[in-house]
């Protein structure tokens, strides 16, 4: 039931940020999301090395802001948008497979009414999150790969040649979708 409530504040923390306006409350959010990290004992400089990782995404989405609206709304976009990333990050290190699937089965028990089964809808959801890593893995392998087989990753070169980074990673992603399908045939799932 925790899960559940964990996963309801979850859903409200990330629609309500984007209502608010006043720069010192996201200021006040920040501290928050650094106290939350500090009690699930989140390691700082993992932490940092994540946030660091997206904080070229957020410059984009800043920057597309600025197209189409003043700068200083732009910038609050991209101050809700890295505190987002940021609970999100700390709301995936507190969260395994079976506490998302508690929390799942909460959430999805009003579908029983329609006579929908919610053991095999929560299982997907489980299965379909925890596919995500595995996705992540498989791209920093093929780009491994690929550079040392001399294929630069540059905007160009993925603009002129998209085959060559596509065909790879399809590839490789439907052969563990196979190994993936046999393992969980023989768990019986």
């Amino acid at each position: 039931m925790i899960y559940f409530l964990v996963l309801i504040f979850f859903f409200i923390y990330s629609i309500l940020l984007f209502l608010i306006n006043n720069i010192y409350i996201l200021g006040v959010i920040f501290i928050f999301n650094y106290i939350v990290s500090l009690i699930i004992k989140i390691p700082l400089k993992k932490h940092i090395k994540f946030l660091k990782n997206n904080i070229l995404f957020i410059i984009f989405i800043i920057l597309c802001n600025i197209v189409f609206s003043d700068i200083n709304s732009s910038l609050k976009v991209g101050i809700r948008l890295f505190l987002v990333i940021d609970f999100t990050y700390i709301m995936g290190s507190y969260f395994d497979s079976t506490k998302i699937r508690s929390a799942f089965r909460y959430l999805l028990y009003p579908l029983k009414f329609f006579k929908i089964d919610i053991d095999n809808l929560t299982l997907i959801v489980a299965i379909s999150l925890a596919f995500i890593p595995i996705l992540s893995d498989e791209v920093n392998m093929i780009k491994l790969s690929l550079k040392s087989k001399g294929f630069e990753f540059k905007f160009s070169n993925l603009i002129t040649k998209p085959h060559i980074y596509l065909i790879t990673f399809l590839n490789s992603l439907f052969d563990r979708l196979d190994e993936l399908e046999k393992s969980l045939m023989t768990k019986a799932y």
